[in-house]
C-alpha cells in the first residue's frame, strides 16, 4: 500500500505508511510530530537508544529528532506533524486560528514535556481505544475526501491531542506522587537513624540536606505518616524511648510507619 499524505497548509501534515517505506521528509523534521502505531511491533532507535514499540503505541518527537525503525514485523504508522510556522508570531497567528493555535501549543507541550512511555499504548484502555478510532477516522477521511473531510480531520486532530494531553498530565501527577513518596521515605529513614544514635535533630540542617523547604518537608511527612515534621520527630522519639524501656521493636509502637 503506497504512503497516504495530507497537508492542511500552515497547520498540520498527515502521513500514513509502512515503516519500511518510512519517509522523513525534511519539512517534517522541522515540526513537532506524533507517531501512532496502527499495526505491528518491533524496535526503533531514538536519541541513540533502542526502544520497543507495539500496536497503538505513541511516539512523540521534537523538531530535529530522527526516528529509525528496526522492525521485527511489517508495521504501519500514522504521523501528525504540527507545522512550526505557528511558532513564529504565535499570538498574531492565534488571532486568525485561535482553536488550532491552542492545539498546536498542546502538541508542543506534549513533545517537550513527555511523560508517556515512548512506543507504548496509553495506560488508559478507554482513551487508547478513543485515539485508535480517531486515527482510523482521519485515515478514512483522507482517502474519501467528502465535502466535510477537512473539518472532520481537523476536529479529530484536536481531540486526539486533547486525549493525549490528559494522559500526559495524569502520568506527570503519578510521577510526582512517587517522587514525593520516595523523598518522604528518605527523610524518615534519616530521622530514624539519627534518633537511634541519640542525636539532636536540627531542622535547618535537615532542610539543607534534602534541599527542601519546611513546608515541603511537612507535606511529604504528612502524606506518609499523618503528622507534621516536628510532630513526627517528637512522636518517634517518645516511641523509641518506650520501646527501649519495654525491650520491644519500636515499629510495634509506631503504626504510622507502616505502609498506608
Amino acid at each position: 500500500m503506497p504512503a497516504i499524505k495530507f497537508h492542511a497548509r500552515k497547520k498540520f501534515h498527515l502521513l500514513q505508511s509502512k515503516t519500511r517505506n518510512w519517509e522523513s521528509n525534511p519539512e517534517h523534521l522541522e515540526h513537532y510530530r506524533i507517531i501512532f502505531v496502527m499495526s505491528g511491533e518491533g524496535n526503533f532507535i531514538l536519541n541513540n537508544q533502542m526502544r520497543g514499540y507495539s500496536r497503538q503505541g505513541i511516539i512523540l518527537l521534537k523538531p530535529g529528532q530522527r526516528l529509525l525503525f528496526q522492525e521485527d514485523r511489517e508495521t504501519e504508522v500514522f504521523m501528525i506533524a504540527f507545522d512550526s510556522c505557528l511558532a513564529e508570531n504565535f499570538q498574531g497567528k492565534k488571532a486568525l486560528t485561535p482553536n488550532f493555535a491552542d492545539t498546536y501549543k498542546q502538541a508542543e507541550n506534549l513533545c517537550t514535556n513527555n511523560r508517556l512511555t515512548q512506543g507504548r499504548p496509553l495506560q488508559s484502555e478507554h482513551d487508547g481505544q478513543t485515539i485508535a478510532y480517531l486515527i482510523q477516522q482521519m485515515s478514512f477521511e483522507v482517502m474519501q475526501r467528502s465535502a466535510s473531510y477537512i473539518k472532520l480531520i481537523q476536529g479529530s486532530v484536536e481531540l486526539f491531542v486533547t486525549v493525549l494531553a490528559r494522559n500526559n498530565f495524569e502520568s506527570k501527577k503519578t510521577e510526582e506522587k512517587i517522587s514525593q513518596q520516595t523523598l518522604a521515605d528518605a527523610i524518615i529513614e534519616y530521622l530514624r537513624n539519627e534518633l537511634h544514635l541519640n542525636k539532636n535533630i536540627r531542622i535547618p540542617e535537615l532542610l539543607l540536606r534534602f534541599n527542601i523547604s519546611e513546608e515541603g518537608a511537612n507535606l511529604c511527612i504528612m502524606n506518609q505518616t499523618g503528622m507534621s515534621l516536628r510532630n513526627f520527630i517528637f512522636k518517634y522519639k517518645a516511641d523509641l524511648f518506650k520501646s527501649r524501656l519495654l525491650k520491644v521493636d519500636v515499629l510495634e509502637l509506631s503504626p504510622y510507619l507502616r505502609p498506608r
